[in-house]
């Protein structure tokens, strides 16, 4: 084998193994990378497991508290309906037995209203329809 191809065979081994020891040592850097990257993923998540836990533990205790409170609410949503119905059914029967009296009264008051009127006419125009004492060409001296 000429000595010029073993020179060659060996630049060439050699520059596949500088390319070689290149691309892992890349791949180190990109594995080492990740593996931080990962590891800083990891943290983040412990740490919002542990909030999303205070949140889930904060909700709960909310609903426990609203639990407590909806029913002392409801027995006084339950009264506020009583007294609703109650108020609604005593306006009606006020409103039965005063409606009649009330109408009575204002027809009353018309009817009088109107009857006054009418007489005061009539008795303004009987006065000022005199006729005067020379009326008509009659003098008597």
């Amino acid at each position: 084998m000429p000595a010029v191809l073993q020179i060659w065979i060996v630049i060439m081994t050699i520059g596949m193994l500088v390319i070689a020891l290149l691309t892992l040592r890349l791949l180190t850097r990109f594995l080492t990378k990740a593996s931080e990257d990962i590891s800083q993923l990891g943290q983040a998540v412990r740490e919002s497991t542990s909030r999303i836990d205070h949140v889930a533990h904060e909700a709960r205790t909310l609903l426990t508290s609203v639990r407590e409170c909806v029913p002392p609410v409801m027995r006084v949503v339950e009264r506020f309906e009583s007294v609703g119905h109650r108020t609604a059914d005593l306006s009606s029967t006020l409103l039965d037995e005063i409606e009649r009296p009330v109408y009575t009264a204002a027809a009353v008051a018309r009817g009088v209203r109107s009857g006054a009127d009418h007489f005061l006419r009539r008795l303004l125009d009987r006065f000022t329809q005199r006729y005067p004492p020379n009326h008509g060409g009659h003098h008597h001296d």
